[in-house]
């Protein structure tokens, strides 16, 4: 297959495109052209017209977003730009070449009040403009793609991304004696492995309906994140715990002391991944076991602090 993939010099991009090779061509795009990709500016829909004329496309994923949260609140213009106009530009090429879409979205669609995971079906309502912007992302997808599917995630955690939540943590649990995260959120912390593998899969449910019934359209919501849940202090415990720490005290930090979070954030924000499971037959790793086994790759000697 020909597969474009958005995003393509980012944290999930880079781990996507790697997996996608085997097997397919694969054009990756970004803004900055890093990492080998081609540029193209999204949020510009004479740049995406040309990508998709000069290359004919089985499959299109869009990974590329404007993800900082904060930095969306300060920037709505950029963040509308980023996660809504370049999805509805892709979306709308694919639609007039009826190229199959899966997008990736975010559980910050959702406002945190509910107790219980959320299901695909739960009404949506963001409460920052991050998720706001990606939730037009979502309706451009679903209103122009004739064949679609969004995939919900969280809290991606991976390889080459320093200030990721995870890697920037073991920086600190190595060096400092104190470390204070927040306990105020909870989620589900994703591997971008696992990821990848599951939007994989999505991709090829797309292509395959879309060869079996070329006239017919084809629209879905997936929600996928490792099983289980945590806060970031908790997460933090658990990684000090897997890098066999011992010289640093793990607090609560308060979130009034933080200056610079001008984004509200849902307090629970928990996904159910039960029609991804049903739908694919395939069971999910829960959190620790994929935390585990990215620090092992990562040190593999998990040499402990003093």
């Amino acid at each position: 297959m020909n597969i474009l993939v958005t995003g393509a010099s980012g944290m999930f991009g880079k781990v996507l495109v790697k997996r996608l090779l085997k097997g397919n061509r694969v054009l990756g795009i970004s803004k900055s052209g890093n990492h080998q990709t081609t540029v193209c500016d999204l949020a510009k829909p004479e740049a995406v017209e040309r990508i998709f004329q000069a290359h004919p496309f089985d499959l299109v994923i869009h990974t590329a977003a404007y993800s900082n949260v904060d930095g969306c609140e300060l920037h709505p213009e950029l963040a509308h730009q980023s996660n809504a106009l370049a999805t509805k530009y892709l979306a709308a090429n694919c639609g007039r070449r009826r190229v199959p879409l899966v997008t990736i979205s975010t559980d910050y669609v959702f406002d945190g009040r509910k107790t219980a995971p959320y299901k695909e079906n739960d009404p949506t309502c963001p409460i920052n403009v991050y998720g706001m912007t990606k939730l037009a992302g979502e309706h451009y997808t679903q209103t122009l793609a004739p064949v679609s599917a969004i995939i919900r995630t969280s809290w991606l955690f991976g390889p080459d991304n320093p200030d990721n939540f995870v890697n920037a943590i073991v920086r600190r649990l190595q060096k400092e004696k104190t470390v204070s995260v927040l306990d105020d959120q909870e989620d589900s912390p994703t591997s971008v492995e696992d990821l990848a593998e599951a939007t994989a899969e999505v991709g090829k449910l797309l292509t395959s309906f879309h060869q079996k019934n070329p006239k017919k359209e084809f629209h879905e919501i997936f929600q996928f994140c490792n099983s289980g849940s945590v806060t970031r202090y908790g997460m933090t415990l658990k990684i000090k715990e897997c890098l066999r720490l011992k010289g640093v005290e793990v607090q609560r930090l308060d979130k009034n002391s933080i200056k610079n979070r001008v984004a509200l954030r849902p307090r629970y924000s928990v996904m159910s991944t039960q029609h991804f499971q049903k739908t694919f037959k395939k069971p999910i790793r829960d959190w620790q076991a994929s935390l585990e086994a990215y620090l092992l790759e990562r040190l593999p000697d998990r040499q402990a602090g003093v």
